[in-house]
């Protein structure tokens, strides 16, 4: 047994009854369970249809996600979720930036992780090393007036919960937002890394973890 889910891509195309009927009926579905209505619905189907991908191909083109999986085991029991541009529509470290004036610089450095000419480690410490002397109220600054949570993410891990699943938030960033999110979200739990602190002042340093300090 077979579950084909077909979901519409955002601010693309609304997913109407009739599509998802002709595709039931076309591949001689079971009953249709809608998920959200204009949004999301899914199937149930015996054997997997040998034109799946070609309708994938057509239905991607109009605007919508499809997705086929053998029913058993289909549940998950675990969410491991990124933050950054994931859970939220910004990179924490990018604002932080922005607010210490240093923006285009950790832009410029992060352009070199992502060209492969620093490991993340080595990017992570440069980019720290920018923002000290910023005041640590900076960080509520940016939580406060910076961070939109991704449409759709609080009833994601809702979901997921109420089934039974474990959810958990990671970042490349920093704790002092991973907590904050994970709780408005509604994790289980968050692992990120530590931003150090000189009195009311981020010191420019990250607590390492312990495999990088023995490295």
């Amino acid at each position: 047994m077979f579950t084909v889910t077909i979901l519409a891509a955002p601010k693309r195309a609304d997913l109407t009854p009739a599509l998802v009927e002709d595709l039931r009926g076309q591949w001689q579905g079971g009953h249709v369970i809608w998920l959200n209505p204009g949004i999301a619905a899914e199937f149930p189907l015996e054997t997997q249809p040998a034109d799946f991908w070609a309708v994938w191909e057509i239905l991607q083109a109009q605007g919508f996600y499809l997705a086929i999986q053998p029913t058993l085991g289909r549940r998950k029991a675990v969410l491991l979720a990124d933050m950054d541009s994931t859970m939220i529509q910004q990179e924490c470290i990018d604002e932080l930036a922005d607010v210490a004036g240093v923006g285009a610089r950790v832009a410029a450095i992060t352009a070199q992780a992502m060209n492969g000419d620093l490991n993340f480690h080595e990017a992570l410490i440069a980019r720290v090393a920018l923002l000290a002397g910023l005041p640590e109220t900076a960080v509520d600054e940016v939580l406060d007036t910076r961070i939109t949570l991704m449409p759709g993410g609080r009833q994601l891990v809702a979901t997921m919960r109420a089934q039974g699943a474990y959810t958990a938030l990671v970042s490349g960033g920093f704790t002092v937002f991973t907590g904050p999110i994970s709780q408005m979200i509604g994790f289980d739990e968050h692992r990120s890394n530590t931003l150090l602190s000189e009195g009311p002042q981020l010191s420019g340093l990250v607590a390492e973890p312990p495999l990088a300090k023995q490295a």
